[in-house]
């Protein structure tokens, strides 16, 4: 267990109690992270490729034989690592309250891409992921530097730790990330020549302290000095402020023309309460004494621990990578293929076979096994028979080489199979037995295979990452927090610069004013983006657009998204023609507007509202010519429709009359022939009454005239 300094429980004040308590925590982390580094160092030079013992590999150097080295372990780390670089976790920012606002909270996750972006943060994230897939821990630091020597402004950067055993942690620090670290010291090395402009008046002595893999060497010293940073969180007394807008502020940082009024009672009493704030204290110290001390902003020290595998027995806390677990499967596959390798070479070499007349002159023979010779050339040899004869023999012939042991070779393949199933890939498609078909979803479950195994690290770099976030959302108000142009950087990495923390007038009261932007206000949060990176999913989302193209919806696709289909496609010049389509669409015409400078803003945006006065202009006199077009020809179709009405009434009322003359004509016509016909009617029965009369008297007669005769 770690030896507890004597008085550690007083806090240094003086630059002499605060070296020696530098000194007593070194130790301390020393003791508890002995073993952890020890084996730290074996898996760094397993993974190098020193796998073979030293006791074994310098006896078989003295006997002069094979030590081979097939590297495996490299390659599965290698893999594990950039599968973890294909999909880096991505910060985002999400309001919570106090303030915080949606828009504010992309701004603040742009400005963070922006020193991701500045600071070439991948390399800080994939250094330190690394080192967790190796030897179980790495390290990232979040610093601050000048904008430019003669710019008074500061922004933050990430930079990676190159050598994880020069940061030594508080080891009462549980979390993955370390965020609950109350102090950490980092050894430095520093070129004299600025070690003495800095300081002059203090002396070049080095700090000798260290651990394992961080050992003082005098020869690095000759042109650096070796320093460290002292990191610890000090409680100081101070009081909690409630403010008017439902937050609170320490009064120490309070400030009334950003944080607004203080809540009061009913009493009229400001509320507040006495507490005790964290404050972050730094210093660099030499062999000997303290030469630089700051009080740093923010709520963690800015030191962070990306974490692999952890285990806490009795105690004890064990670190470790994945190394360690295949040290011995890829020294059995070494050694069996050294082996293997070691009995063919050593083996003597299959030779000729004949007689010494076939050999007899030809000195080609003696190193036909090594030399490629265009013939061989031999005498031809006779065997005498009892009865005198001789019969020729068969020309020399080459014997079968010495068989490779079976046993060796069953070995070495046991030895990669324990290997790969120790690496967490325990099937690789080239292992599939001959003619065995296999199909895409099983390769694909093959690699979710591998994934999950390896889950452990890209969840803890997630984790690492995601403090990294929090605490750059606590850095940010202290080092932006004044009025400037910025540029934020959006998911898809295209820049933008917007005025963060500027003062404008407030609409509502001239007199006052308001801060837009101002990312020093808010209580945000950081979430994770994980899985495939921009870079894939842009590829993807390329594919599913395409296809969408091939549906009835290509059309309107096509009108307002035109440079995004573009964009997310791979190929040369596919942003430039992007950047061309996208002012077509309104959405991509604002974001181009925003990205001009100021005084070209306005005039775009004065010849705007002219563009857009004369389009209404334009519409209006469209409108005006559409209308009255349309009432002309009404009115010309109505004066045609009036007098073709008026030409057929007229056609009508001469039509009538004559139908009505006719009608006439033919009733007297018709009158007349009845008239007629009456009368030549009444004349035929007059004709037929009188010629009936006739008759009758006729027959009257001739009656009486028979009667008188008869009589007679």
């Amino acid at each position: 267990m770690p030896i507890i300094p004597a008085e550690s429980h007083k806090e240094a004040i003086t630059d002499t109690e605060i070296f020696a308590e530098c000194a007593d925590r070194l130790r301390i982390a020393q003791q508890a992270e002995g073993e952890n580094r020890n084996n730290a160092v074996l898996a760094l030079q397993f993974e190098d490729g020193q796998q073979w013992p030293d006791d074994l590999c310098n006896l078989r150097k003295i006997s002069r034989r094979p030590t081979l080295t097939i590297n495996h372990t490299r390659t599965m780390v290698r893999r594990v690592v950039n599968n973890m670089r294909q999909q880096r976790p991505r910060i985002k920012v999400h309001p919570v309250g106090e303030g915080a606002d949606i828009d504010i909270a992309r701004k603040i996750s742009g400005l963070i891409r922006h020193i991701e972006t500045h600071s070439h943060a991948g390399v800080a994230y994939d250094t330190g992921g690394e080192f967790s897939v190796k030897i179980g821990w790495g390290y990232w630091r979040v610093l601050s530097e000048w904008v430019k020597d003669s710019v008074d402004q500061q922004e933050l950067i990430l930079l990676p730790v190159m050598n994880p055993f020069t940061v030594y942690i508080d080891p009462a620090s549980i979390q993955p990330s370390g965020e609950d670290m109350e102090w950490c010291i980092v050894s430095e090395m520093m070129k004299r020549s600025e070690y003495e402009r800095k300081y002059p008046d203090d002396e070049q002595t080095e700090w000798r302290e260290g651990a394992t893999g961080d050992e003082f060497k005098d020869w690095q010293t000759k042109e650096q000095i070796r320093l460290a940073e002292y990191f610890r969180i000090a409680k100081k007394k101070d009081t909690l402020l409630k403010l008017q807008s439902g937050g609170s502020v320490y009064q120490s940082l309070y400030v009334p023309e950003r944080h607004g009024g203080v809540a009061k009672n009913l009493r009229g009493d400001d509320i507040k309460r006495p507490t005790y704030r964290r404050q972050i204290e730094w210093y660099r110290i030499n062999g000997t004494t303290v030469v630089e001390k700051v009080e740093l902003p923010g709520h963690w020290i800015p030191i962070v621990r990306c974490e692999g595998n952890r285990l806490d027995l009795n105690g004890e806390v064990r670190r470790r990578g994945m190394v360690m677990d295949m040290m011995d499967a890829q020294r059995m596959y070494n050694y069996w293929r050294t082996k293997e390798t070691e009995t063919i070479a050593l083996a003597p070499l299959a030779p000729w076979l004949g007689t010494a007349e076939h050999f007899d002159g030809h000195n080609e023979w003696n190193d036909a096994n090594q030399k490629p010779y265009k013939a061989l050339v031999y005498n031809p040899a006779f065997l005498e028979q009892p009865d005198g004869t001789k019969t020729p023999l068969p020309p020399p012939i080459r014997t079968e080489p010495v068989a490779i042991p079976a046993g060796f070779v069953g070995a070495a393949e046991s030895a990669g199979k324990d290997l790969m199933a120790l690496a967490g890939m325990p099937h690789e498609p080239g292992q599939d037995k001959p003619g065995e078909v296999v199909s895409g979803v099983a390769l694909e479950r093959r690699q979710t295979l591998s994934d999950i195994s390896h889950f452990q690290y890209y969840d803890n770099q997630t984790r690492a990452i995601a403090h990294t976030g929090r605490i750059l959302l606590d850095l940010i108000p202290h080092y932006y927090s004044e009025e400037r142009m910025q540029r934020i950087v959006g998911e898809d990495g295209v820049p933008q610069m917007v005025k963060i923390n500027e003062r404008a007038p407030n609409p509502q009261d001239p007199t006052l004013t308001i801060i837009k932007n101002d990312v020093t206000v808010g209580r945000y949060d950081v979430v994770m983006d994980t899985g495939p990176g921009y870079e894939t999913k842009r590829l993807e989302g390329a594919e599913a657009m395409l296809d969408l193209l091939k549906t009835p919806l290509a059309e309107p696709i096509a009108k307002v998204g035109a440079d995004l289909i573009v964009r997310n496609m791979d190929f040369a010049g596919a942003d430039d023609l992007a950047d061309r389509l996208a002012p077509l669409t309104p959405q991509g015409l604002e974001q181009a507007i925003k990205q001009l400078p100021k005084e070209a803003q306005g005039i775009v945006t004065a010849m705007q509202q002219q563009l857009t006065q004369a389009q209404q202009v334009i519409q209006h006199l469209q409108l005006e010519l559409k209308y009255k077009g349309g009432i002309t020809q009404m009115q010309e179709q109505a004066e045609t429709q009036r007098h073709a009405l008026t030409e057929q009434t007229k056609r009508a009322d001469i039509v009538t009359e004559a139908q009505t003359k006719m009608h006439d004509t033919h009733t007297k016509a018709q009158a007349s022939i009845a008239v007629a016909e009456i009368g030549a009617a009444g004349k035929i029965l007059d004709t037929h009454v009188g010629g009936k009369y006739d008759i009758e008297a006729a027959k009257h007669a001739l009656k009486k005239g028979e009667n008188q005769s008869q009589e007679t």
